[in-house]
């Protein structure tokens, strides 16, 4: 089953991507390097051309928030429910329980971790507003 998905970008999202290309310097900004033409990564260091790598996970978010219709902070509590979730998963993989009380133990702590998921998600679904 071949499931090929195109994703069609906005206007304004090719505008602005020029825009930063445009404004970007010659020189790579942690350790100087001559950059390549139209080059969003540092060949040498690796280091995103257009600001940190906190700057560019943010610029994600929001882009994601922007295509999926869903509110910022909605989205945040989403992903974090998301993530709590898959700890719950994978906690307990390097513990070997020798007794029923170490194994009561790691299943608390995974109650605990999908606890946790569930009010993120309720509070980003409370937050949500309506329209």
């Amino acid at each position: 089953m071949n499931t090929n998905v195109t994703v069609t970008e906005s206007p304004q999202y090719v505008a602005a991507r020029q825009r930063e290309r445009d404004s970007a310097s010659t020189g790579c900004k942690k350790c100087g390097t001559e950059l390549k033409l139209g080059a969003e990564f540092c060949h040498v260091c690796g280091r995103w051309v257009f600001g940190s790598n906190l700057s560019r996970l943010i610029k994600g978010v929001r882009e994601a928030a922007a295509q999926t219709g869903i509110e910022l902070p909605v989205l945040i509590c989403m992903m974090t429910a998301a993530v709590f979730a898959v700890i719950s998963l994978f906690v307990g993989i390097r513990m070997n329980p020798k007794t029923i009380g170490e194994w009561q133990v790691i299943q608390f702590w995974r109650i605990e971790w999908l606890l946790g998921a569930i009010v993120v998600l309720l509070f980003g679904v409370l937050m949500k507003k309506n329209h």
